[in-house]
């Protein structure tokens, strides 16, 4: 596979869920955080369907994400290892350290993603 079908002028960071950048998280390797920075633009407009898969390692990575092929490259499960990763922590924000809570406990407060 060609890392640069997928690498992009625009340089890709998630300043929500890796604040510092992917290669201080301490979640990815060197090489995964120089994919993600790298190649993340063009996968980003991929997903959103903002361009079309212009070769067949495009087309391979939509149908890894969509489930329908296994990750067989450092790009695809680099990305992987970063949706699992952002799933995670979206999951633990949600959790409550507590125990659960009922809906007469919920403060109003809503520390999502989109504040």
């Amino acid at each position: 596979m060609s890392i640069e079908t997928f690498v992009s002028q625009c340089s890709f960071y998630d300043a929500v869920n890796f604040p510092h950048g992917f290669s201080r998280s301490g979640d990815f390797t060197k090489t995964e955080a120089d994919i993600l920075t790298q190649c993340g633009y063009t996968i980003k407009q991929l997903l959103n369907n903002n361009i079309a898969p212009e070769s067949e390692e495009h087309k391979h990575f939509l149908a890894v994400i969509s489930g329908e092929a296994e990750p067989s490259n450092a790009i695809e499960k680099a990305w992987i290892k970063y949706l699992t990763i952002t799933d995670q922590r979206r999951t633990t924000k949600r959790c409550s350290l507590t125990g659960s809570m009922s809906d007469s406990d919920y403060s109003g407060d809503d520390y999502s993603d989109d504040d």
